[in-house]
């Protein structure tokens, strides 16, 4: 019995980047997230366009390049892992400190703003777009539900219109769901007498979501169930935990001696390694990798962050700068556009039959068009949002030590 291959996808939208407290360091160590993330930008189109390509092959036992390239689905789980870690990281450190959490009506209004215009635009010029090929064209009713992140929930709108889209359905029910889960955890963690005790509830209250995820997905795909069920946020649970777990375990902290960070970056590339080379050479049973399928990879892209975000990790900088930061910035730009440029191309038969020819068209095409999003649409739109809130929390009053907050 062969395991289905699992889907692929996303560049998560980079989130607001928050630094560590007093560290010169900080601003590299993000610099390198980006371009981790730029790195796995590419490799979803990469990924995507070689599916084109080779057609089944790709999940049906092809050459050793074909799995290869097959490998490279984990960047989903690795965009959610980063997701996670950002977006939790400054309600996580409110709590810990015992001070108030961020405003709920800045989060809101920068998500909002870091995701709609691009994604609307996007989504509404492919509905346009491909209403020219009659493959893809798609009807009406179908517009609402994808501008309003509903696309998951209908079976009717599933690899549609802009297929990786369920991965944004799935970011915009995290976003909501941070603040909910915070406003519960918060008076739990006011209530524990130091930090310690309140990093090890939020660790704690982590680790079950990882644990949670896992299960809902596994059920999932053992039990053959629609995408309605397995592309949801609670059956992508698990990377989503594992970045929240990391953002708490790490805040405030640094790891000064080299030998600490290597150490996690080489346990982490080896659980990511561990899930990648189970399903290539079909180690295990079919049933036990469906059941903690992405859970290693989700685990180990964690280990990589924390290496990356609490010390200076050798050989980073080839992320930190370089062609892959620079990815990592347009990364949600490139997500949002390649697949609509593959339907095109091919609608318009201009789609290349060898694979290097496909990835330089796809990949060029998708990064002008990345480009044009993120300094006609993004960049502005996250300054319009900056110049509407604050651009830090005032002093308040910790509501535990009664020192002054951040």
């Amino acid at each position: 019995m062969r395991t289905p291959l699992p889907d692929t996808s996303k560049p998560a939208p980079p989130p607001e980047r928050p630094a560590t407290p007093g560290s010169a360091a900080a601003r590299p160590r993000l610099d390198a997230l980006d371009g981790m993330r730029g790195a796995a930008a590419v490799g979803i189109v990469l990924l995507h366009t070689w599916m084109y390509v080779v057609g089944d092959r790709l999940v049906d036992r092809g050459t050793p390049l074909d799995l290869v390239m097959g490998q490279l689905r984990l960047g989903m789980p690795m965009f959610f892992v980063l997701s996670a870690f950002l977006i939790f990281r400054p309600f996580a450190a409110a709590m810990i400190d015992g001070r108030p959490l961020p405003r709920i009506g800045v989060y809101a209004l920068r998500r909002v703003a870091r995701i709609g215009p691009a994604y609307w635009v996007g989504i509404v010029l492919a509905f346009l777009v491909l209403m020219r090929f009659p493959a893809y064209a798609q009807p009406w009713s179908v517009l609402p539900t994808f501008l309003t992140f509903q696309q998951n929930y209908d079976l009717a709108t599933v690899k549609v219109l802009n297929p990786p889209m369920w991965t944004i359905a799935v970011e915009v029910t995290f976003y909501v769901a941070v603040p909910l889960l915070t406003l519960l955890l918060a008076p739990v963690t006011r209530r524990l007498a130091t930090p310690a005790r309140r990093r090890a509830l939020l660790a704690a209250v982590c680790v079950v979501l990882v644990v949670v995820g896992t299960a809902i997905l596994g059920h999932a795909l053992i039990n053959n169930l629609d995408r309605t069920a397995r592309d949801t946020l609670p059956a992508r649970l698990a990377p989503f935990g594992a970045g929240m777990l990391v953002a708490v375990l790490t805040y405030g902290r640094q790891v000064r001696r080299t030998a600490v960070t290597v150490a996690l970056a080489a346990l982490g590339v080896a659980l990511v390694g561990l899930e990648a080379t189970a399903i290539v050479r079909d180690w295990g049973s079919p049933q036990l990798r469906m059941a903690v399928v992405d859970t290693p990879a989700s685990l180990g892209f964690a280990l990589i962050i924390a290496a990356v975000a609490t010390g200076r990790l050798p050989g980073a900088v080839v992320f930190a700068r370089g062609p892959l930061q620079w990815y990592g910035t347009l990364s949600f730009g490139l997500y949002i556009a390649h697949y609509p440029v593959i339907w095109t191309l091919r609608g318009m038969d201009r789609f290349p039959t060898d694979p290097l020819g496909a990835i330089v068209a796809v990949l060029g095409v998708s990064t002008v068009l990345a480009v044009a999003s993120w300094h006609v649409l993004e960049k502005p739109a996250i300054a319009w949002a900056h110049r509407r809130t604050p651009k830090r929390e005032p002093a308040r009053r910790n509501v535990l030590a009664g020192a002054a907050g951040d």
